[in-house]
Formats: structure tokens, C-alpha cells, sequence
């Protein structure tokens, strides 16, 4: 949400009451991003990033459990592994 003023001489924006604009912004690439959001999307858009949130939260707590899953297959392997640790080149 930003606070712009629209250029038309007689607006009450240019007596300094500023226009509300929305703009989402998203980075890529190092890059920023910003696309202009019309008042009637508002909502819809905002919906789409709140899903969006929780669905990377549980993507990053997948992994998590992924990397934990992981790390005790390998224990066990080791532990059940004839030779122990010894690895073949």
C-alpha cells in the first residue's frame, strides 16, 4: 500500500490528502518486482499470497521432515551394516 498523489491540479491529493494504491511486490532473481493491484482484485490477491505463505510454510516443514526421515534411514543403515562404516571407492 503506498500513498500517491495523481498529478490533477485540483485533486485533494495535491492539498496533500494522498490516494491509497496497491501494488504487489515480489523479488527474483535479486531483482524487485511490483505489479499494480485494482481495488476490486484487493481481496483476491490477498487471498492468493496468504495461500501461497502457508503452502511454502508446510513445503519448508516437509523438508524438514524430509532431512530428519533421511538422517535416521542412514543411522539404521549404518548401524545394520555388516562392515559398519567402511565405504567402497
Amino acid at each position: 500500500m503506498r500513498h500517491i498523489k495523481c498529478g490533477k491540479p485540483n485533486c485533494k491529493c495535491a492539498k496533500g490528502e494522498l490516494h491509497i494504491a496497491y501494488y504487489h511486490v515480489w523479488h527474483k532473481g535479486g531483482r524487485r518486482f511490483q505489479r499494480y493491484i485494482k481495488k476490486s482484485h484487493l481481496e483476491a490477491v490477498r487471498k492468493a499470497c496468504q495461500e501461497n505463505r502457508t503452502f511454502q510454510t508446510q513445503l519448508l516443514a516437509g523438508r524438514a521432515e524430509y532431512k530428519q526421515m533421511l538422517a535416521r534411514a542412514r543411522e539404521l543403515f549404518r548401524h545394520s551394516h555388516p562392515f559398519g562404516d567402511t565405504h567402497y571407492e
